[in-house]
């Protein structure tokens, strides 16, 4: 699954632009302040004074002591997550290096070759599924041995070779996991899948409130004994194995491709769920636990698979050659879209490319798909690895919340090869990242539409009721406990990048490249004539120590935010980055914008080239200001900057901005100390 020819020529010619040196430019801007780049960052000792958690990330660790080269760091974290496109398990490595484990166990050779040599020998689907019996210290039922040979008789031989190659991978993953797991006993990992397991809401409200809960301890528990290096090698291989498969079921030669459109089908029940290998027809499959389904052709309807459902179906592989398929918790919700749906809410489990203590895949090689569900999934995890992969098509999106990229104490990812594709939410999803977790929507080709649903309201925001809480878009998200039992946790990893496309993104609250609570968000998109638009916290904004950045590369976009806190805005000891490489662009600001800061925060405005309208609603912190903050107290000493610069342009600002323009310099103390790190302040520079 190599990347096409015409999609490595669009990568190389989106990252061209990554070669420019911005550190000029920002020289010649805190020259000004007699500020030099590499003081621009807090003071660590004050920094970590006012900031105590657990479970920072190495991401964040990294890009906290260097905030002007954030778009340095993303290139480089992007260019190793693109390739996931053709090669998924690149998800897995990336993604755990950025929330601090190194699983790359394809370094020094193939992890899988004796699964591979396996499933090439004589009856491998038979030993196959005989293996899987042992390991699960449970004898085989003779009515097994006649569904094996009746699979045997009726399945195509690469049918047959991949399940067996996919089962003898499922063992061992199923050691990883369980190894993982180990110093939590048996009744723990039980309350454990039930509490992950829970509707959105009741899993939230389980972890609420000033007193500490048994649902809290008991994640705390976890967050602290479960061996998360072990638990992501196991899905570091099943991600490898549909990879490989995939590609084998793409080499089969033209016999063999014929034989996957003529009807079969058969089911083999095992301890951890069904396998099931069918195609030629139009296929309904119900929700169960399925350990394997490969469905080879038609249009299907999928009610389960490739997801999680009990504990002891520690993993669920799905891959669907051709078709357009659906899939969906039952025939309700198919029949309708969830913003449109009367008493929607979220639903237990976890669904198609969803994970919770263990291991889903699905991949989707063709057709026009709709992906719908209440529960988590659509590529999303909590301890564990849960991937959705779909190469082609104009797929739909539907998902209530943590869906479509979110990760939760593991990697979560959503990989679009190629269509135009819909992208819906409510909350925490389209890559979001939670404690110990790495969530990623990666989208290749085509023109999309990402929402976030600002209402109808479900989450509603403390900034404004009449919106949703997002998360989404890029968001990475933390539990923040100082005003309660006070036990916090850092948040993870959230990205969204979309390669090439005219796309429009909507969200509510937090979202477009957003951290809280340190967590790290970003939203890098590389081509196309895009819009923009959120509320409050968006845009490349950040909130208490965490990192939020906007990436747009290529083409004329629109940038509206409605109430606070955007376009490159930081609050409370955090980064808010809002970096533009090329285009004609417009941007619509509120207050906090455009290079504001606010309670010590840094944030950060740069537009490289073209004609620029900029327009705004308010005088407060924005075309790169700051508010002061802490006289008299430790605060007063913490360094604050607003950062507004354009680098090339015949650029229209509004006249209620009297001091920026074409071709001008500025800059604003709004609380001048003896030395200038230890001072709050706005620069701008419009060349």
């Amino acid at each position: 699954m190599r990347l096409r020819p015409a999609l490595c020529s669009l990568w190389l010619a989106a990252t061209a632009f990554g070669q420019l040196n911005t550190d000029a430019l920002f020289r010649e801007t805190l020259a000004q302040a007699n500020l030099s780049p590499q003081e621009v960052r807090f003071d660590p000792r004050l920094f970590d004074y006012f900031f105590r958690t657990q479970d920072t990330t190495p991401l964040f660790e990294m890009l906290l002591r260097d905030p002007l080269r954030l778009p340095y760091y993303a290139e480089r974290l992007r260019n190793s997550l693109v390739g996931a496109v053709g090669r998924p398990v690149a998800a897995v490595e990336s993604g755990a290096s950025a929330i601090g484990v190194s699983v790359r166990r394809t370094l020094v050779g193939d992890p899988l070759q004796s699964a591979r040599e396996r499933a090439n020998a004589p009856n491998a689907l038979e030993n196959a599924v005989v293996a899987l019996y042992e390991a699960a210290k449970t004898p085989m039922p003779p009515a097994v041995r006649q569904q094996l040979q009746r699979a045997q008789r009726d399945a195509p031989e690469t049918v047959q070779r991949e399940a067996a190659f996919l089962i003898y991978v499922a063992i061992d993953a199923r050691r990883w996991r369980d190894a993982a797991l180990r110093d939590l006993t048996p009744d723990e990992q039980r309350a454990l899948f039930q509490l992950l397991t829970l509707p959105i809401k009741a899993f939230e409200g389980a972890l609420s409130g000033a007193e500490p809960s048994a649902e809290l301890l008991l994640l705390e528990r976890a967050l602290e004994k479960a061996d998360l290096p072990r638990l992501l090698a196991g899905g570091h291989d099943c991600a490898l194995a549909v990879q490989q498969s995939l590609e084998a079921f793409q080499k089969a030669d033209a016999p063999m491709k014929e034989a996957f459109g003529k009807p079969f089908e058969a089911t083999i029940d095992t301890p951890w769920g069904l396998i099931r290998l069918c195609g030629g027809a139009n296929d309904t499959h119900p929700r169960q636990p399925y350990l394997l389904l490969i469905d080879t052709g038609g249009d299907d309807t999928y009610y389960g698979g490739g997801a999680t459902v009990s504990l002891e179906n520690a993993v669920s592989l799905l891959i669907d050659l051709v078709g357009n398929d659906r899939y969906a918790d039952d025939a309700e919700t198919l029949g309708k879209p969830l913003v449109e749906r009367e008493g929607r809410g979220g639903r237990a489990g976890v669904a198609f490319g969803g994970a919770a203590l263990g291991y889903a895949v699905l991949a989707d090689l063709a057709g026009d798909e709709v992906y719908r569900t209440q529960a988590a999934g659509l590529g999303a995890a909590r301890f564990g690895v849960g991937l959705l992969l779909d190469l082609a098509g104009n797929d739909a999106y539907d998902g209530y919340a943590f869906v479509q990229g979110a990760g939760l104490a593991g990697v979560g990812a959503l990989i679009d090869r190629e269509g135009r594709d819909q992208y819906a939410c409510f909350y925490e999803a389209q890559g979001f990242g939670a404690v110990k977790g790495f969530g990623l929507l990666l989208d290749a080709l085509g023109d999309e539409t990402y929402t976030a649903h600002p209402t109808p309201v479900e989450f509603p925001s403390p900034q404004t009721a009449e919106r949703n809480v997002s998360m989404a878009q890029g968001a990475g998200y933390g539990r923040r406990a100082d005003y309660s039992d006070g036990r916090s946790w850092a948040g993870g990893v959230g990205l969204l990048i979309d390669v090439q496309g005219s796309d429009r993104y909507t969200c509510g609250v937090f979202g477009q490249g957003v951290g809280y609570w340190g967590g790290v968000g970003m939203l890098i998109d590389l081509q196309g004539d895009d819009v923009r638009e959120g509320t409050w916290y968006v845009q490349g904004a950040a909130a208490h120590f965490a990192i939020g950045y906007l990436e747009d590369r290529l083409g004329n976009d629109r940038t509206l935010a409605a109430l606070n806190m955007a376009i490159g805005a930081g609050h409370d000891f955090s980064i808010g980055y809002h970096i533009d490489f090329a285009g004609n662009d417009e941007y619509n600001a509120p207050s906090l914008a455009l290079g504001g800061a606010n309670a010590n925060g840094i944030g950060i405005f740069v537009d490289l080239a073209g004609d620029d309208l900029y327009q705004a609603r308010s005088k407060d912190a924005n075309f790169g200001r700051a508010n002061p903050i802490g006289r008299g107290t430790l605060r007063e000493r913490g360094f604050a900057l607003g950062l507004f610069l354009d680098a090339g342009g015949n650029d229209s600002y509004p006249p209620s901005v009297e001091f920026a323009g074409n071709g001008r310099n500025w800059i604003v103390w709004a609380l001048q100390n003896e030395r200038p790190t230890e001072s709050q302040l706005g620069l701008g520079t419009d060349r």
